[in-house]
């Protein structure tokens, strides 16, 4: 699914952020991506969406990630559908509908006949009835733009996901839906979060530093016992050393 080897990243001021950082992840992971503030935990996610490139190091990704941002400021001009890719689609069926049915417009719709009912159906799962595609992404909450990227996730059925940070900006509600999401999902997920039972909702963790990441194979609560045994081993080892 996707393979990093020995990826390092600089900043433009030239401070390196990470260096050989190289991971292996496979179909139908679910990895929580974790760290100190600050190591480059959305850097990376970047690097493997194709949106920065690193200073060296290989990156080869199977298919294509399906990259829901943290910030989503770059999106504002844009209406919903082509913030979601979908407005070309959309407006090629209507077409076809309409009676204009050329060779272009069959092109580009690509015998995607439900694009416009799956786009409908998304969005009202996530809360998102009085919405429709072309309103400007500026004219909505931090709340809505995760939604509507979320809602991406039915309309385009992507099999690796990249999630930074998704539940910032939900209610309540928004945060079970993405939840139960996680949970049932056969897709392929890196997730960044500091949301603790959005962490428990994965069965791997990979803790990024400055030199590499390790690999924990279970959920956060796994992961915080497995460091808390690794801490008390480390005491213990050092109050031997104090008393020799």
């Amino acid at each position: 699914m996707l393979i990093l080897q020995n990826n390092s990243y600089t900043h433009p001021n030239k401070n390196l952020l990470f260096d050989h950082v190289s991971l292996t992840v496979n179909h139908h992971e679910k990895i929580a991506l974790i760290g100190n503030n600050g190591v480059g935990k959305s850097t990376l996610l970047k690097l493997i969406a194709k949106q920065l490139q690193p200073l060296n190091g290989i990156i080869n990704s199977f298919v294509e990630p399906y990259y829901i941002p943290q910030i989503f400021g770059q999106y504002n001009d844009l209406t919903i559908g082509q913030a979601l890719k979908v407005e070309d689609k959309i407006n090629a069926l209507h077409e076809i509908l309409n009676g204009n049915a050329t060779e272009e417009y069959f092109h580009v719709l690509n015998d995607d006949w439900t694009i416009e009912t799956r786009c409908n159906e998304a969005l009202q799962y996530w809360q998102l009835n009085d919405l429709n595609l072309s309103q400007k992404m500026e004219t909505l909450s931090g709340g809505q733009k995760t939604k509507v990227f979320l809602a991406g996730i039915a309309i385009h059925q992507p099999e690796f996901i990249l999630l930074d940070e998704p539940s910032n900006h939900l209610d309540i509600l928004g945060r079970q839906l993405l939840y139960d999401f996680i949970k049932s999902t056969k897709s392929t997920l890196i997730v960044v979060s500091h949301d603790r039972k959005l962490l428990n909702q994965l069965n791997m963790v990979f803790e990024l530093n400055k030199n590499g990441i390790k690999i924990y194979g279970g959920n956060y609560e796994f992961y915080t016992a497995q460091k808390q045994i690794a801490n008390n081993a480390l005491n213990q080892d050092l109050q031997s050393k104090e008393k020799a």
